[in-house]
């Protein structure tokens, strides 16, 4: 039988792995396979469906703005129907209305830097791009493209053809300044997750 402590040191550990779960279904914005939060948890698939199983619950017991749908092979995290129809009106004013700041900023990214995927244009921006891309998706701005890994789920991204007849040019390279922006040594730091990289850099910016 475990002692009170081993018991306590326990529930903090599952606690910690639903957070994990938690971040990694708000991130992804999508279904994710629970083979893959396996793999992303360095945890059995059996722990993993256990934790997401104990996720959904207290999501339920809350009775919030979100909940966790769980399925054979996935689970997500979706809006409840409750809120649905605020977030149906919020969603057709960002499509009926111009560009925010932030979409235009993605937009830019993926124009300069695509193909890219979701987890690079959250690296370079630092938060979730979910909303945003559905939102350029839906206004017929940009595309989705297959990775090229056959075992990947996710997608690239790059503007559509009505993107550049908007703008009136030929192909990306025309946008101003393209070379120098889609060879950014600082975004190729940051994509490649070298973080000496990037302060080096952002120091010869300040000097």
């Amino acid at each position: 039988m475990k002692s009170i402590e081993e018991q306590e040191e326990s529930a903090e550990k599952e606690l910690h792995h639903m957070a994990v779960i938690e971040a990694i279904l708000f991130m992804y914005g999508s279904d994710v396979p629970f083979t893959r939060l396996a793999q992303l948890t360095e945890r059995d698939e059996s722990d993993v469906r256990v934790s997401v199983e104990a996720l959904r619950t207290a999501y339920e017991a809350r009775s919030g703005g979100l909940r966790i749908i769980v399925t054979e092979r996935t689970a997500q995290m979706v809006t409840q129907p409750s809120v649905a129809a605020v977030i149906e009106e919020i969603t057709k004013k960002e499509l009926e209305g111009p560009l925010t700041p932030v979409a235009m900023e993605v937009l830019a990214m993926i124009a300069y830097r695509g193909p890219i995927g979701k987890t690079d244009l959250e690296a370079i921006r630092g938060v979730n791009c979910a909303f945003t891309l559905r939102n350029l998706l839906r206004r017929g701005l940009i595309e989705r493209v297959p990775q090229q890994e056959a075992q990947s789920r996710s997608h690239m991204y790059r503007v559509t053809a009505d993107f550049l007849r908007v703008l009136g040019i030929a192909g990306v390279e025309e946008l101003p300044a393209f070379t120098d922006l889609a060879h950014d040594p600082r975004i190729n730091a940051i994509l490649a997750h070298d973080s000496d990289v990037v302060d080096t850099e952002t120091h010869d910016m300040k000097a």
